[in-house]
């Protein structure tokens, strides 16, 4: 009996290192129909050309500008799609994979039922016994995710059955293509973060969920490809957006204080009544750029504003 087809599909954006790591422990995957494609979103110098080289088996596609995480995984998924792939794995550059995981995802995605997303435990790296992501849950009175197993141990958690969580996590996802096919691709105006925060509540609200399973894992060196301004402002504006568009409006009513008493102390802070302990002038300035980024509609990518902010680390 044929084996399903998996496409694992990685992006690299000037993260050659990482990217080389990742492919390496791609390569000793034990699962027999793995198809591997790069994504480049336009890196500096000859990245692509260097993937091309020293992992001729990996279909790398180079893209003439950096389309984020959405429009980069998109270019991969369309592909897949084409090539008839069963399944469609997407895979940060920055992770590091076991022999077995595609076995093992595949198994628990056997028991399940609805399922239209899973992702492994995904354990920190080099603190290999530190939980990085292991479920996702909305918290109105804070506006964010939080994780209610973070505090877990990684073999406690190993031992555990597949559980449904908020979201799937982009940084490891297993999805069946035809979910895909069905249900539509990333949301590009989101261009990273909350992206599959609002593709798994997008499939949620057609019958289908999206699961741990703890049982596999992946080790996650943690934001290799984005710096901190980066996902300050993307994740800014674009939890706005997903509270928007999926929240009930009395849910939001129910994070107002907290995002009013957040807008408050970056004024303050730019101000220079807070004290400067946690945040620099610069990270307040970003934030206020994207909640008015948000209220303006502008999506999608950075514009020559934000990314003069974001790249800028002067204290001005």
């Amino acid at each position: 009996m044929k084996c399903p087809a998996v496409y694992i599909i990685t992006l690299n954006w000037n993260g050659l290192d990482d990217t080389l790591d990742c492919l390496e422990t791609v390569g000793g995957l034990t699962y027999p129909n793995v198809k591997v494609i790069v994504v480049d979103n336009d890196s500096g110098g000859d990245q692509a050309g260097v993937i091309e080289r020293k992992f001729p088996d990996t279909l790398v596609l180079r893209q003439k500008e950096n389309l984020g995480f959405c429009g980069g995984c998109n270019v991969g998924i369309r592909y897949a799609l084409e090539k008839e792939a069963d399944y469609v794995m997407l895979l940060n550059n920055d992770a590091l994979v076991p022999p077995n995981l595609i076995e093992k995802l595949l198994c628990e995605i056997g028991s399940l039922g609805s399922v239209g997303a899973v992702s492994p435990l995904i354990r920190g790296y080099p603190d290999t016994d530190s939980v990085w992501f292991a479920d996702a849950h909305w918290d109105r009175e804070t506006a964010s995710f939080i994780s209610r197993k973070k505090n877990e141990s990684v073999d406690d958690l190993a031992k555990t059955s597949p559980y449904p969580t908020d979201f799937a996590c982009g940084c490891c996802m297993l999805v069946p293509s035809q979910v895909f096919a069905r249900f539509g691709l990333l949301d590009e105006r989101y261009f990273a973060f909350f992206d599959e925060a609002e593709w798994c509540e997008r499939i949620r609200r057609h019958g289908l969920e999206s699961y741990m399973a703890p049982a596999a894992f992946i080790y996650h060196k943690g934001s290799g490809s984005s710096c901190g301004m980066i996902s300050t402002y993307l994740i800014t504006r674009n939890r706005l957006l997903w509270m928007k568009e999926y929240l009930r409006f009395t849910e939001r009513l129910r994070s107002l204080p907290y995002l009013a008493k957040e807008l408050v102390w970056h004024i303050a802070n730019l101000a220079g009544l807070s004290g400067g302990k946690h945040y620099s002038k610069q990270h307040s300035r970003v934030v206020l750029k994207g909640y008015g980024d948000y209220f303006r509609k502008k999506f999608y990518k950075w514009d020559a504003a934000a990314e003069k902010l974001i790249f800028d680390g002067s204290e001005r």
